[in-house]
This record gives structure tokens, sequence and C-alpha cells, in this order.
């Protein structure tokens, strides 16, 4: 009977097993990002009593004839099932969930590892973080500029509370609007329609240092021409001094288009130390001329110097800082990696899992490319554990322990009376 202990025992650790890993799904089933495992048995070595026989003229082929050697069953394999979990929206922006294939990749004390939770926060440093201090790795923006895997290796991202965006200065201006046409024939540098001054357009702009400096740009002597259009003059000013910075004639026709005189190039000088002089285009494609009343409206490029105030991350991973000169600018992107067979990924504890042998090495890439996920910004992946599957697997499981647990108890009855028929 020793065979048949044996046997059942092997069954009782097979469905013990079983149960180990059914409780820790379970266990798991609101862990961020945790990945639920499938154990399989597999038929030990059996006793070969005879190895079968081939057919011949006088007598038909026999089968092999196998009994249990021992231990029936073992673990044939525990399989982790790499399916995405629903995404549980948080609110916070620095928690990340992957949309599709990938995992975030992690420095870990160890070396790199790889997860799909993205339980993320900001540490003192601004560095981006998991629970338990190990970094995110992904590309850091050279001056507002990505270019992601060619740019070089990953490196821990960091967004720096304090971050500066610098000053840029002004290469261009423009007026937009329409001057009245009707104007020209009283040729006078003062006069107004509909309480708007025709002459005066104030513009700000920005030295190299982000200082603003506001210019007048003037429209004066209105004159009619020959094809019954007009012409102006365009004078750039920066009060209080009335010098020039820079001047033209704008012409339009009877329609009042423009038709020439459409760029006045202005140099502007400074003492505050920054760059000078400043080389500045004034554009004035925007500007019609005809028996509307005048209105006028000036913008112009370059932005002074601001503090990072607010971010997002996006779906392709860039983390764009929105700044207090109300630029935007890219600070970082989030890189992911994916491997040929994920299910042969080390798992290390902490949601972490390490490449082994049989998983392949990263291929590390921008979210939404190659094949890889996109990120959810402000979401976290639940566990993919089905309760009700592990339910049904946890009765199976018990059932299969109770029915080794009887062959058990059948076997020691007979022995018992086995001893008691050879022993009375």
């Amino acid at each position: 009977m020793s065979g048949t202990l044996y046997a059942a025992i092997s069954g009782l650790n097979a469905e013990q097993a079983l149960l180990g890993v059914i409780s820790e799904n379970i266990a798991n089933v609101n862990t961020t990002g945790y990945k639920s495992s499938s154990m399989s048995f597999a038929q030990m070595m059996q006793q070969t009593l005879s190895g079968g026989t081939a057919p011949t003229a006088t007598l038909g082929g026999t089968n092999p004839e196998q009994v249990s050697g021992g231990a029936a069953v073992g673990i044939g394999a525990v399989d982790v099932n790499m399916s995405q979990g629903s995404l549980q929206t948080t609110g916070i922006k620095t928690n990340m969930a992957i949309s599709g294939h990938g995992f975030f990749v992690i420095k870990t004390p160890n070396g790199y590892a790889y997860s799909r939770s993205g339980d993320f926060t900001l540490d003192a440093q601004g560095q981006l973080v998991t629970p338990q201090g190990d970094f995110v790795m992904g590309w850091m923006a050279q001056n507002g500029q990505l270019t992601g895997e060619s740019q070089g290796n990953i490196s821990p991202i960091t967004i720096q509370p304090n971050m500066n965006m610098a000053p840029s200065a002004t290469t261009s201006v423009s007026v937009n609007g329409n001057l009245n046409a009707a104007l020209a024939t009283a040729a006078s540098s003062t006069a107004t329609t509909s309480g708007s001054t025709v002459r005066n357009v104030p513009v700000t702009v920005y030295d190299s240092l982000g200082d603003p400096v506001t210019l007048n740009v003037n429209f004066s002597n209105p004159t009619a021409t020959a094809n019954s259009g007009t012409s102006w003059t365009v004078t750039v000013t920066e009060p209080p001094s009335t010098t020039a910075l820079g001047s033209g004639t704008v012409n339009f026709s009877n329609s009042g288009a423009i038709t020439s005189g459409s760029t006045v190039s202005l140099s502007l000088q400074s003492t505050n130390g920054s760059a000078t002089p400043q080389k500045v285009t004034l554009n004035l494609n925007g500007l019609t001329a005809d028996a509307a009343a005048t209105s006028l409206s000036g913008t112009a490029g370059g932005y002074p110097q601001g503090t990072l105030s607010n971010f997002t991350i996006g779906h392709n991973g860039v983390i764009t800082g929105t700044f207090s000169n109300g630029q935007t600018q890219a600070i970082a992107q989030v890189s992911l990696a994916n491997f040929n067979n994920t299910a042969g990924l080390l798992n290390v504890g902490n949601n972490l899992w390490q490449q082994s042998a049989n998983s392949g090495t990263a291929k590390i890439g921008q979210p939404g490319s190659g094949g890889l996920g996109t990120i959810s910004s402000g979401s976290l992946e639940e566990s993919n554990v089905s309760l009700a599957n592990q339910f049904v697997s946890m009765i199976s499981a018990q059932q299969g322990y109770q029915a080794n647990a009887k062959v058990i108890s059948v076997a020691q009855a007979l022995d018992t009376t086995l001893v008691n028929t050879i022993a009375p």
C-alpha cells in the first residue's frame, strides 16, 4: 500500500500548493498592478510493468502496463496572467496607468526593474519615485526639446518645483486691424475715428533678459494715391523717447488690401545689460485700409522668465510644464519597456519584475510607439484577479485535497485489515 499512500500524499502536496497560489491571488485582489498566477499539474514518473508488444501473425499486440511508482502528481507550471486590469481614476496626476503593452522602467539599488504599478509621487527633490523611493526612468528635455529614444540613455525623471523657464527675446511684432481710408483726405497725423487713435498702437516686447519694453507703433500722414488707394507713414518709438527705432511707408489698394511696405525693420537699443541692438521685424500683413472705422491691435512674440506652476502628463508620456509667463514647455518623457516573453519575467516583490533568461531583454521605447501602450495620467491599473474564478478554483482544490485525504484513510484501513488478517 506504500505506493498508494505516496501517490495520495503527492496529491495532497499538489493541491496544497494550488491553494497557496489561489490564496496569494485573493490576498492581492486590491493590489495595484498585480498579475494573478495559475498552476497546472503534471503526472509524475510511472513504474513500467510491461513495455507493450507489437502484433504478430498469430497474436495481437499488447499495450504498455504502468502504475504509479510512488509520487503520482507534481507541479507542472506556475503561469502569470499578464492581461490588463481595469483602470481606476485617482485624480492624482503623478499616478499613471498603461493602456496596452509595456512596463514602467524603474531604477532600484539592484539595477533596473519593471512594473505595471504607476503609483508614483514626487520626492523632496522633485524626482518621480515609487512608494519605495525607486526612480522612474525616462528622457529629460533639453531646453524644452524632446527627442525620445534618439536622445540617448534613459535617466531618472525630475520635475523641480522651482523650475525656471528662460526668457525669450522678441523677434517679431504684428499689427492687425483696419485703417479708415477716409482719413487720407484729411492728411492729419492726429485724426481719430470712433474714438480710436490712428497713430498710436502700444505693443509690449521683451529683451533678452525677459524685461518688458513698451513700443508705440504710429500710423500718420494718410494720403490718397494715384490708384485711389491710401498711403501711411509707419514710425516705431519707445516712449518717452520720440527717436524712431524704425520707419517705413505702407501702401494699400483701392480695395483696402496691402500692396507694399508690409514689413518694417526695427533696431532696439537697451542699457540694462541685455543683448543690443535687438533686431525686431514689424509685420503689417494683417492690416487693411477701407471705409470701416479704424480698429488696431498689436501682438508680439517673446516672453519673460517663468516659474513652473503646473504640469500635465500626456498619453505619449510627455510631461509638459505650464509656467507663470503663460508658456508651456516639455520637461521629460516617461519611457516604457516590453519583452518577447512577459510571462518569463521574474517577480521580485513590491510590484516589480526583472528580466530573466527566458523573458528576453528589455526593449525600451516611447509610449504609443513600437507596439507599446499609452499612458493615462491620474489613473492606476487595478489587479487582474477575478474573485469568481479564484473561488471556483479554490472549491476544486479543496475537493481534490479531500479526495486525496480520503485515499490515505482508505489505504490505512486496508493496511489495518491486512495486518489483522495475517496476525489475528
